[in-house]
Order: structure tokens, then C-alpha cells, then sequence
């Protein structure tokens, strides 16, 4: 396991033993889950930018559309 250290302002160490005394667990865990919350987080957040792009491009919106219609039709059938 890797070893890393950290300066973290009184708000930060505070907010740590909180987190250590809310949850029973110790600060190298809490620290692990807030570092793989955090990654979660940025990866939803470039999905959902994404998605919006892709939501947002009128060629994009075109051809979904277009696919739409043509599934619409295959279903008549």
C-alpha cells in the first residue's frame, strides 16, 4: 500500500476527526473512501458533460431523431 502525506489546514483536520468519529472508522479510510468518492464524482461530472454535448450538437440530435423514426417504423411492422 502506498503511504501518503498530507498538510491539511485545521478546517480539513477537523472535518477529518469528525468524519473518524461519525463513522467509527480511522483516518487512513476515510481518507481512501473521500479520495474514491471524489473520483466517482469527476467521472459522473465528464459523463454528464458529455451527454449534454452530445444532447446540445444539432447533428447528433439529427441522426438520433432520424434512428428514432426509422425504429418507429421497423415496429409497424
Amino acid at each position: 500500500m502506498t503511504q501518503i502525506v498530507i498538510r491539511a489546514d485545521e478546517e480539513t483536520a477537523a472535518a477529518l476527526a469528525h468524519l473518524v468519529e461519525l463513522t467509527g472508522r480511522n483516518r487512513s479510510e476515510v481518507v481512501r473512501d473521500a479520495i474514491r468518492a471524489a473520483e466517482r464524482e469527476a467521472v459522473l461530472a465528464r459523463v454528464r458533460e458529455q451527454a449534454k454535448q452530445v444532447r446540445e450538437d444539432p447533428a447528433d440530435r439529427a441522426e438520433m431523431l432520424g434512428l428514432a423514426d426509422e425504429m418507429e417504423q421497423l415496429r409497424a411492422w
